[in-house]
């Protein structure tokens, strides 16, 4: 297993004193109150430089060399993969494992709207190429037949991949409708991945390396880190839609409660601060997300129209697909129900996070460690 955390310098240093001996300090002459004098600036160790340090351990795994990897589903890898590594160094960040199946069932999403943007644009691609040897040569052309006979093989083949091809609108431009709700869908859940990762990634790490005396001190400091020219904070979701780092009272209950060995108070007080702070306003608040997400789950519950909806669910598993052992846990069979409501997503949630610790203490733990470590290393079934 790769090492969680980058070793830093301050990592051994104290907060709020000197990081660097006074004798090893650049001593000038300034001009101060009318007076020369002889200033020595002294580097100091704040809780602002903490959060900074720590921030930017969380932005170099998704935006390695100061660049946010391009590829949502690739940048989801790596954000599974991190939030598997915490709970493999420290499990009593047992919030970290549950967000790393998670994270991976939002990696899945991902790749299934990702695929059917595709599909549907592999079969208009197909049926053009077909229509257009039609037009040039008709049918059934002498010296045309092969050519004709492959092009209809390859319509037929996307059009059977392509789950939404009788029900798909074209009214102009690059994409079908079916095309662009299937991109939005996969841009908000990319949003709300990365977001969430940026936001509680650095809690978890300022904690480990500085404990909860330190983390208690601090908290409150960590939204002053934002809009610093020299230091810039990658924040995708934009400061209007959701303010940076602000503190709530719940982050620190739930530090608290890892520290009292209270874990399951510390995977709920997470939970909520998750769903509730971070995810509601980055995304769930997106009335054209919501109108996607509850036409997806009715058309999944009532099985129409066929093949076009994914189930909101949770495998326990570094795969995609649903197992029958008690490791998916579904979000409700009523086709009314709504993902977007925090009160039934919240309850969704939390008996993921339930089940989850159940799953611990049985005979499933070799299987959820096993996951977790196949997905620390990059390795899901889809």
């Amino acid at each position: 297993m790769s090492q969680c955390f980058t070793e830093l310098a301050s990592d051994a240093q104290r907060l709020n004193h000197n990081i660097r001996p006074i004798d090893d300090c650049a001593c000038d002459e300034e001009l101060l109150y009318g007076e020369r004098v002889q200033v020595t600036e002294v580097p100091v160790l704040t809780c602002t430089g903490l959060w900074r340090i720590y921030q930017r351990e969380a932005e170099n795994i998704v935006a390695p060399d100061g660049v946010l990897i391009a590829d949502p589903v690739e940048r989801n890898q790596v954000i599974n993969a991190a939030y598997a590594r915490l709970w493999l160094q420290d499990s009593r960040f047992q919030w970290a494992g549950l967000a790393a199946f998670a994270s991976k069932q939002v990696g899945c999403g991902l790749l299934h709207a990702s695929n059917t943007v595709d599909f549907i644009g592999q079969q208009r691609d197909a049926r053009a190429q077909l229509r257009g040897i039609r037009r040039e040569a008709g049918l059934l052309t002498p010296g045309r037949l092969e050519e004709q006979a492959k092009a209809l093989k390859d319509y037929k083949a996307a059009n059977a991949r392509n789950p939404v091809s009788a029900l798909d609108l074209h009214l102009g431009g690059e994409l079908t409708l079916v095309q662009q709700q299937f991109r939005h869908v996969h841009e908000m859940m990319a949003l709300g991945n990365t977001t969430l990762f940026l936001d509680i990634f650095p809690l978890h790490v300022f904690y480990a390396n500085r404990g909860l005396k330190e983390f208690s001190t601090c908290l409150k400091a960590r939204e002053g880190i934002y809009g610093h020219p020299m230091f810039p904070v990658l924040w995708p979701v934009g400061q209007k839609q959701l303010k940076f780092g602000q503190y709530f009272e719940i982050l620190l209950q739930a530090f608290q409660a890892i520290e009292e060995g209270d874990i399951a108070r510390s995977v709920k007080h997470l939970a909520e601060h998750e769903q509730r702070h971070i995810l509601q306003p980055t995304i769930y608040e997106d009335t054209r997300l919501i109108a996607l997400l509850r036409s997806n789950h009715a058309s999944f519950v009532t099985g129409f129209p066929s093949g076009v909806a994914q189930a909101i669910e949770l495998t326990l598993a570094n795969q995609c697909r649903s197992l029958d052992d008690g490791r998916t846990i579904g979000f409700d069979d009523n086709p009314f129900a709504n993902l977007a409501d925090i009160e039934q997503r919240m309850e969704f949630v939390l008996r993921a996070a339930r089940r989850f610790d159940d799953l611990l203490s049985g005979i499933h733990r070799s299987a959820l460690e096993e996951s977790i470590r196949d997905i620390a290393a990059g390795t899901v079934a889809r």
